[in-house]
């Protein structure tokens, strides 16, 4: 004989199961009915306050109207000062700007200063070609005679003679260095010197085909009628 099953045992594996999905199917709709109830509400709750006046903080701050800035007007130019072209115009240079002390600095010179030395040519008493007055000597006696002053006190005195003098006839023909070698008086002796150095130039004198200094000596006769 086969043994007969009890269908009341193979009912009760299943009962346990279909227990635990039955209660989270219940669990689920209501979590679901809640979760609804609480929106709708909350819906209610904001339409109600629109129609109050009231608004939620997001609705407050749309609402607000915008910060209007009002342009700030440019800043009136300070009149520019007017230039004085007469200032002194003060040239700062920065080169050395962090140098500020003013330093002295002291230099000791072991060597003496060495003087100027001028350094005169000789002068030649005998030159190749004497000096010589511009047109000879001819022309040289007549300008004294043009030129020459005979002083009162001599004619009065009655002084009259020859003068001799010496003089230096330079490279460009002028006189320097009138000296009296022989004279007569102190009038015609000055007369005398006077006449020589306000002649005209001279002609050097030559020394082997070159202009040098040279002296030269000559006399100057004083005679009244």
């Amino acid at each position: 004989m086969e043994p007969k099953k009890n269908k009341n045992s193979d009912s009760n594996q299943f009962r346990h199961s279909f227990f635990l999905v039955g209660l989270n199917y219940v669990a689920g709709i209501t979590l679901a009915a809640f979760s609804y109830q609480q929106l709708v509400t909350e819906d209610n709750n904001q339409k109600g306050n629109r129609f109050n006046g009231i608004s939620t903080v997001e609705e407050v701050e749309k609402e607000v109207p915008p910060k209007i800035e009002i342009p700030k007007s440019p800043l009136e130019k300070s009149a520019q000062k007017e230039l004085n072209l007469t200032d002194s115009i003060i040239t700062i240079d920065n080169r050395n700007i962090e140098d500020t002390a003013t330093r002295i600095i002291l230099i000791n010179i072991d060597d003496p200063i060495t003087p100027i030395i001028t350094i005169v040519e000789p002068v030649v008493d005998f030159p190749d070609i004497e000096a010589s007055f511009n047109g000879g000597e001819a022309a040289m006696q007549q300008w004294m005679q043009q030129n020459l002053n005979y002083p009162e006190i001599s004619i009065e005195r009655g002084d009259k003679g020859k003068v001799y003098l010496k003089f230096i006839v330079e490279k460009d023909g002028s006189i320097t260095n009138v000296e009296i070698i022989q004279g007569i008086s102190r009038e015609l002796d000055n007369e005398a010197k006077r006449l020589i150095r306000t002649m005209p130039e001279w002609v050097a004198g030559e020394t082997k085909g070159l202009k040098v200094r040279s002296s030269f000596t000559m006399p100057i006769y004083f005679e009244f009628n």
